[in-house]
This record gives C-alpha cells, sequence and structure tokens, in this order.
C-alpha cells in the first residue's frame, strides 16, 4: 500500500473542519492527523496489507518549475493550521516506524510512481491511496488506486478497466489525455476550449499527441483544429508535466517497507502521550490492550476551539526526547505587544531602556536574502517576553508617517547599545544580521547567543531549525509567515510597501519569539552538557564565519570565459563522436532517443527498466564500459555538461558587483556530523581529484599583487582519529613512526610483507581502510571495489584481524549508543541515532554505520573549527593582513602577505596540528600558490 500523505492530509483536514477538533494537549487544531490516521487504521484492517509506503510533497520549489515556472502557481495557499498538522503526521509515523518518503523537488506522485514501478511484478497487489488522475498513468494489472468518495471511510477502487470506461482511454495515453485537457488545480494549461469529452475523442481516434498534430489537417471540426494549432506548445509542455517520474534513485529493497509493528503497546501509548486519545482507544482497542476509563479532555472527541492551559505553565515543558526533537508542548503561547518607533524621542528614550539590560533580541528587516548585497529596512529588539519594537530604518513616506532621522543617523543613535559588550546581543542566524549591520557601518559586540545554533546542537539530526518551526515545536506557537506578509506571486509587495502596522506584528514577533527560545534553549544546553561546545566552539565560530564571508574570495573572470568556450569545444567534439559511434545524429539529452540508440540499434544489454523503457543514468551507463566506445563517450559528455552548468556558467553571475568576488554563505546547521557546509556555490562540491577540478580551482585567484593563496590541509585526518578512539596498536604505530597507513593495511590484507605491496594493492587497502571507518557491509566494500561479497568479506575479516582494536571500538560504540540513544565527538558534541533500536533490521544496520563514523566525522569538524577560531584570533590580535578565505573538508585556505607568508604558514600549520592533540602525531600538508590549484 502506498499513500500520497499530503492529499489524505488535505482530505482530512475538510472532513473534520467543521467539527473544530482540537488536541487535548496542546489545544492545537488536530482534525487532520485525527482523521489521516484514523482512515490508515481502518484500511489496515480492511486490506491484508505487508508492505506500506508513505509519501509526502517537499514543500520547496518543484523540479517542475524549471520547465514551467507557474506551475501549480493558482493553488490557494495550505490553510495555517494545515501546515504543522502535516509536520505533526510525519512525526507520528516516524514514531510508528512507517517508512516516510519525501525528497527535494520531487512530488509525491514520482515518489509513488517510482515505488510501483520498481515492486509492481514482485507484488500480488499495489494499491495507491491517492485523488490524483495523474496516477492513473501508473495503474496496471497489478497496481490499482483507492480514490476517496466521502469523508476518510469510503473509496472507489479504481483499475484500468475502469478508466477505459469512464474515460474512454488506456492507462497508456493517461498523459496525452492530460495534455490536451490540462489540470487546473496544478495550472496545467492544456489546450484551452478542449473538455473531458474532446480530449477522450482526440486520444481514443488518433492515440497520442504526436499523431493528433501529425494528422491536424484531417480533423474536420475548425474549431478543434484551431484551439490545436494555437495550443500546441502548451500541449507539450502539459504532456511534460503530467508525467510521472518512475525513475528516481531509491536505493531501497522490498524489505526497508516492510509494515511495522504499529500495536506495540510503547507506539500505541505515544498517542496518548500526545494528547490524542480517541486514536490511542482505537489503536488500544486494535492491539488488545486494556484501557482503564478515564474522564476524558480530548478535545478531538467534541466541538472545542478553547485552548486548555496558560502559556506559562508550558515554558518548562520542552525536553529532548528519546528520538533527540523536541518534545510537543502544552499550552498556548501568548501573542506579544509590538509597537513601533515613530520619532527621534521614542528612540532615545527606548536606547536608555536597553542600556539599563543585558540581554538584547535582535533582528533585521532586509531587501535580501544574502547578506552582503542586502541593504537595510529596519530593525526590531526585545528584551523582555512579549513585548518587541520594530525602529524602521528606510520606508515609503507615504505610508509610514515618521519624523525618524535617515538610516544612517539612525544606526548612528544606535551604535553605542549594539557595539557595547555588555548587553548581550540574541539572534536566530545571528551571522546574517552581524554581516548586514557591518556592512552598514556597524560592527556588533557581545554575540552571546544564536537560538538556530542550539536548536541544531541539541538535535543535529532534526532538520527544522527555522524560526517559524521552532516557535511550534518549543513554544506550541504559530508565527507570521513571510509569505503571509509579503504574498506571493503576482501578489507579492517589496517589505517597504506593506502596512507599516504588519511590518511592525512581523518584525516584532521575531525578535520576541528568538528571546522566548533563548529562554528556553539555554537551560536545556546546560543540562545536556554541551555548553563547552556551544559557546567555547559553535557560538565563537559564527564571527569567523561572519569574517570569511565577508572577505569573500576572487575568481579571474577572463579565465572563466576562455573555461566556458573550451568547454563548449569539448561538448561539440564528444557531440560528434558520438553520433559517429551511434551512426547517426540524435539529441543526446533525450532519454528515449538515447534509448533506441543503445537498446535497439546498438543491442546493448538493457538493465534497469522505467517508466519509458529502460534506463540510461550514470550507474547503467558505468555498468556498460567496456561494450562499445560510445559508453566512455556518453559518460565524459555528462561529466562536462554538468561542470559546465554547475560551476563555469554559474561562478561568475554569483560575483558580488559591489566587492568583485564571491561570497559563499557556510551552514553550521544543516550536517548531523557538526561539518560545516556551503552554498552559493557550494564548494564542498567542486571535483577533487579530476583534472577538470583542477582546472576550475585555478580560476580561484588573490586579485592584490601582495598577496597568494596558501591551502593548508589535514592528512588522513579521520584515519588518525579512528586511531585514537580505538587505540590500536598497529595504527598507532604505524602513525607515531610516520609509516605508510594504507601499505600497512595492503599488506595484512594480501598476507606479504610492506616492501613487497604493488601501487594496485595500496590502492586497494586505501579503499578498504576509508570504508571501514564509515562502517561498510561486505556489500558495499564490494561495490566499492568491484569485487565479490565474498572476497569483501574475506578483506573486512583480515582487517579486522589485523586492526583488533577498531573492532573492539565499533562493537563498543554500537552497544553505547544501542544503550545511550546517541554517539559522541571527543570535546562531547552528540548525535542522536534513535534508528539503532529500529525492529527493521536494515534501519538498524543503517544506524550503526552512522553511529561508527559520527564520533570520527563529528571531531574531525570539531578539530578544524577549534582551528579556525585559534587562527582567526591569532590574526586579529597580530593585526595580520592575512585572512581566511574558505573552508573546504579538511582544508582552510588563506590570502596570505607576501611579507607574512613564511611566518603565517608557520604559524596556521601548528595551529591546526596542535587543535585538538590526540594520541597520535597530526599532519597538516600546504602549499602556496598565485591561484588556489597551485595552493592545493
Amino acid at each position: 500500500m502506498i499513500i500520497d500523505g499530503h492529499a489524505f492530509a488535505f482530505r482530512s483536514y475538510f472532513a473534520f473542519a467543521a467539527s473544530n477538533l482540537t488536541n487535548s494537549k496542546t489545544g492545537l487544531p488536530s482534525g487532520a492527523v485525527f482523521g489521516f490516521f484514523r482512515m490508515l487504521f481502518k484500511l489496515l484492517q480492511d486490506y491484508d496489507v505487508t508492505h506500506i509506503a508513505c509519501t509526502f510533497d517537499p514543500g520547496t520549489r518543484l523540479d517542475r518549475n524549471d520547465l514551467f515556472e507557474n506551475y501549480k502557481a493558482t493553488r490557494k495557499p495550505m490553510p495555517e493550521d494545515l501546515r504543522p498538522q502535516i509536520r505533526e503526521i510525519i512525526d507520528i509515523l516516524n514514531v510508528l516506524e512507517f517508512p516516510v518518503f519525501k525528497i527535494d523537488g520531487k512530488e509525491a506522485d514520482d515518489i509513488i510512481g517510482t515505488l510501483c514501478k520498481k515492486f509492481e511484478k514482485e507484488s500480488e497487489e499495489i494499491i495507491v491511496l491517492s485523488g490524483d488522475k495523474d496516477l492513473y498513468q501508473v495503474l496496471s494489472k497489478n497496481v490499482h488506486m483507492l480514490r476517496g468518495k466521502k469523508g476518510v471511510s469510503e473509496f472507489l477502487k479504481i483499475d484500468p478497466e475502469w478508466v477505459e470506461t469512464e474515460i474512454g482511454i488506456t492507462t497508456k495515453q493517461v498523459t496525452d489525455y492530460m495534455a490536451i485537457l490540462g489540470d487546473s488545480s496544478d495550472n496545467i494549461p492544456g489546450v484551452k476550449g478542449i473538455g473531458e469529452k474532446g480530449a477522450s475523442k482526440l486520444i481514443a481516434e488518433y492515440g497520442n499527441l504526436e499523431n493528433i498534430y501529425k494528422n491536424i489537417n484531417k480533423i474536420s471540426n475548425a474549431s478543434i483544429k484551431q484551439k490545436l494549432e494555437e495550443n500546441k506548445e502548451n500541449a507539450f509542455l502539459s504532456r511534460k508535466l503530467a508525467t510521472i517520474e518512475c525513475d528516481l534513485d531509491l536505493k531501497i529493497d522490498e524489505s526497508h517497507l516492510t509494515l511495522p509493528n504499529y500495536l506495540e503497546e510503547k507506539k500505541v501509548y505515544h498517542f496518548k502521550q500526545e494528547g490524542y486519545n480517541t486514536l490511542f482507544r482505537d489503536l488500544a482497542k486494535l492491539a488488545g490492550i486494556k484501557v482503564t476509563t478515564e474522564k476524558s479532555e480530548d478535545s478531538s472527541d467534541k466541538k472545542s476551539s478553547s485552548k486548555t492551559k496558560k502559556a506559562s505553565e508550558s515554558k518548562s515543558n520542552p525536553n529532548l526526547n528519546d528520538q533527540g526533537k523536541p518534545e510537543k508542548i502544552t499550552g498556548e503561547a501568548k501573542k506579544g505587544k509590538y509597537i513601533r518607533v515613530r520619532t527621534l524621542d521614542e528612540l532615545k528614550a527606548l536606547i536608555k531602556t536597553i542600556k539599563k539590560g543585558t540581554i538584547l533580541s535582535i533582528d533585521t528587516e532586509t531587501t535580501s536574502v544574502n547578506p552582503n548585497s542586502a541593504s537595510l529596512l529596519g530593525i526590531s529588539f526585545s528584551w523582555q517576553e512579549e513585548t518587541g519594537y520594530y525602529i524602521p530604518v528606510a520606508y515609503s513616506e507615504s505610508l509610514y508617517s515618521l519624523t525618524l532621522p535617515k538610516a544612517e543617523a539612525v544606526l548612528e543613535i544606535l551604535r553605542p547599545i549594539l557595539q557595547d559588550p555588555k548587553i548581550q546581543k540574541i539572534g536566530q542566524n545571528i551571522k546574517y544580521d552581524w554581516i548586514v549591520l557591518q556592512r552598514h557601518g556597524v560592527e556588533m559586540e557581545g554575540i552571546e547567543f544564536d537560538t538556530m545554533i542550539a536548536s541544531y546542537l541539541l538535535n543535529p539530526g532534526y532538520r527544522r531549525h527555522n524560526l517559524d518551526d521552532m516557535a511550534l515545536d518549543y513554544l506550541g506557537y504559530q508565527t507570521i509567515t513571510y509569505e503571509e506578509l509579503v504574498g506571493k506571486g503576482k501578489k507579492k509587495q517589496a517589505l517597504f510597501e506593506i502596512d507599516p502596522d504588519k511590518v511592525t506584528e512581523y518584525a516584532g514577533e521575531d525578535a520576541d519569539i528568538t528571546l522566548r527560545l533563548r529562554n528556553i534553549l539555554e537551560p536545556k544546553i546546560q543540562k545536556s552538557q554541551m555548553d563547552k561546545v556551544y559557546f567555547d566552539l559553535e557560538m565563537p565560530l559564527v564571527r569567523v564565519l561572519k569574517d570569511i564571508e565577508m572577505n569573500g574570495v576572487s575568481i579571474d573572470l577572463p579565465y572563466f570565459a576562455k573555461l566556458e568556450k573550451d568547454f563548449e569545444k569539448k561538448i561539440k567534439s564528444l557531440e560528434k563522436r558520438i553520433h559517429v559511434h551511434a551512426g547517426k545524429e540524435f539529441n543526446i539529452a533525450s532519454t528515449k532517443e538515447l534509448q533506441v540508440v543503445l537498446f535497439e540499434e546498438l543491442r546493448l544489454p538493457a538493465e534497469k527498466k522505467i517508466q519509458t523503457g529502460y534506463s540510461t543514468d550514470h550507474s547503467v551507463l558505468e555498468t556498460l564500459q567496456g561494450m562499445h566506445p560510445i559508453i566512455e563517450d556518453l559518460l565524459e559528455h555528462r561529466k562536462y555538461t554538468k561542470l559546465k552548468s554547475t560551476y563555469i556558467d554559474t561562478l561568475p553571475h554569483l560575483v558580488n558587483p559591489i566587492t568583485g568576488k564571491i561570497h559563499t554563505s557556510y551552514n553550521q546547521t544543516i550536517a548531523a556530523t557538526g561539518r560545516l557546509s556551503s552554498q552559493d556555490p557550494n564548494l564542498q562540491n567542486i571535483p577533487i581529484k579530476d583534472e577538470e577540478g583542477r582546472w576550475l580551482r585555478k580560476g580561484f585567484i588573490t586579485p592584490e599583487k601582495d598577496y597568494e593563496m596558501l591551502s593548508l590541509d589535514y592528512s588522513q585526518i579521520e584515519l588518525r582519529i579512528m586511531a585514537h578512539f580505538s587505540k590500536d596498536p598497529m595504527m598507532i604505530e604505524a602513525y607515531s613512526k610516520g609509516l605508510d597507513i594504507h601499505r600497512r593495511t595492503a599488506s595484512g590484507l594480501f598476507g606479504i610483507d610492506e616492501k613487497d605491496v604493488t601501487s594496485e594493492m595500496r590502492d586497494k587497502a586505501k579503499i578498504v581502510n576509508f570504508s571501514i571507518i564509515y562502517g561498510a557491509s561486505s556489500f558495499g566494500l564490494a561495490q566499492n571495489l568491484k569485487i565479490s561479497r565474498t572476497e569483501a568479506k574475506q578483506f573486512k575479516d583480515r582487517y579486522f584481524e589485523q586492526y583488533t582494536g577498531v573492532r573492539k571500538y565499533m562493537d563498543e560504540t554500537i552497544e553505547f549508543c544501542k544503550k545511550n540513544g546517541y554517539v559522541e565527538t571527543l570535546i562531547g558534541r552528540r548525535r542522536y541515532i534513535p534508528e539503532i533500536n529500529s525492529s527493521h533490521r536494515q534501519v538498524a544496520e543503517g544506524a550503526k554505520r552512522v553511529a561508527i563514523n559520527s564520533p570520527i566525522q563529528g571531531t574531525s569538524a570539531d578539530m578544524i573549527k577549534v582551528a579556525m577560531i585559534q587562527i582567526h584570533e591569532k590574526i586579529k590580535k597580530d593585526n595580520l593582513k592575512s585572512r581566511i578565505i574558505m573552508q573546504v573538508h579538511d582544508e582552510l585556505v588563506f590570502e596570505v602577505h607576501k611579507k607574512e607568508k613564511d611566518s603565517f604558514f608557520t604559524m596556521a600549520k601548528s595551529v591546526m596540528e596542535k587543535a585538538m592533540p590526540l594520541n597520535v602525531p597530526v599532519l597538516v600538508d600546504g602549499k602556496i600558490g598565485k591561484n588556489w590549484d597551485e595552493a592545493h
């Protein structure tokens, strides 16, 4: 059974809208949650379900928007009380251990289509729960659909025969039918003026879209013919939009979808703990659990919109549960009072009040999400819960009746409090506000707390660290979203054009909620013993990253222009070679045309079946290497095309026109291990080993003649950290004596002396070394080495015979994680891994691999962060001209002044090697050059 999660959440929401159902614990609306799970449990009783999958839309921009910007643009906004219920549905599904699928850019339909095609042959029947007629295209003898008829209890079963009888087309013709009909709910244009009957008649007569247009002169109805001619482009676009992707790369097998035991007592009682008493009783009855009768306060049972508890009762409640996520809180957080500062006298009075305190929550309103180009529109402050003040600094005079001076003068008045280190500043992603204010002439001091980082540190595996979600998670408070304030699409307004009272409510609320969150999160940081990681590492790092981002990095624009031409030439050359191999010209980017060339004309073995034939993705082409020269050229063509579109075409457009540099943004709150990531551009994804990666790095330069580029890179840091954690004598000896660890491993794997190890053996040993610390299974190691699973198992056995301490470390780490629910880095950073106790073997095995590797990756991340802070402090203390400009994986990149380069090299290398002492030597490799490639 495959469930279209969003579709049934919507259906449940509207089915119970009139009932005003609310959760007995939080007082929040719960109709969608109640209806969803009542429907789910009923279906599981009515049908003999052995496997299940729940799919959801991503809530982010869809890939189809790249085809058609206005795709789904006409949809009404989701009801504001439904969004948190969908999050709650997903959370509960995870607790029940139901497989949940949500992929950025892809719709639930695409996941459903992929699952249907992947398991169609081996399943007796696949039932899809959805109301989306697009999904008719995936129906078959074994795949049927249940579409809701009434409420959440009655369903219509749809199969291919129903489609033929009711619509007059086959399931294979659904996309052609939709191409003409369109879909107003998704804003798929179709052919305007042709309805259901006309569309089905055309498809029945001509078979598909191509044949319709091929025979358009045979269409006797002049009106229909004209509409088809006028909307030809829309018709073919609509077919693309309506076509479900059935070849997503879902690395799962049937065992991943096994129906979990959702009737376990602890799972049943989860509903009671979360305030869903009716669902608890329903499930308890199914599970045979006796429930003592209590007078219910569950407002899901009755019409009620009242809130049962005050916010003050709930503030001490949020704690980390065993899943490393915020527990849902009880009660209702009060809305604050938010005031707009209108006059100079009001501003001066505000400053006097702020100076009397020691804490100040701050938030800026700007014109852009990019802090290095954003203009400041206003600043909001809060120092007392449920209050907030908004100071406009740039505004439409026709809207704002103010007598405040210009922005520069306002900032000058605010400067003393913003630069006072005794007044502790609090923010949500405060690095952003820090950069914006510094660019406007004010450098803040006293940065004390960032709620986003605190939430992440407490819940590193939990992805929702934005203010809106945190307010719901920790306060039960629904904030005003940015989209609600400014609108969307054609109705979207600039912030300075919006009613100032609304802006004040929005901005004041942000500062207030940030303060409230800080008051909850700081004690939790202390209680979880994460205060050292937070206050000594993550918060000092904010200043370092702020400066790195503002420093930026220069690229050689003429060089990239030349590189673009070189790549174009190479791509065209490869296209010609591919056409020669094929014996004809064809569209290489067309999967369909490539399928014909490879599998029909060249008769290469087809392996992976997809909806439109056989897959031609990268993994398939790799398996075909050596069978025909066209394959190598296709792989090269794809590599060059991707590098060109991702970097060569993109990087020049990311150059800031004012600074002439690229200002990448570093994220502290994405990777669960603690590693930094970057975006705009993503520096981490620039190829390291390939020659083409070197060409890209060559374009990163130092523009000033007195500067050169220095790169310092940790050598085998993760293996050294493994040696430290495992205390393995063989590893420690190798590193202490400066021996080649890969050669030593090869010696054990192949049973020969180290001096007899060949380069090929060493390469294999290197793969084994790094695969093991990532917790690779025999299957994974076999794939990495391209050998049989039996050989891979033999390699693993020999490895653990050689490095007994590593085996012991892994076993002890897994046991610790099972008992405590988390693992730790050397300095105490925690990663919660509740999945390690899953009843599903594959889930538990995957969690074990994460548990083994997380302390190692996390310690590596902590080490380079410590080094960054110490080097940055040295730069400031000694007033050095050299500066940090990039952090990529285990590498730091600097612009060094020629007069400082030797001493700076020595200092920075020493700091990195001593940042976090291990029981083996830490080595850093470094070079200086004119560009990143020369220094790398």
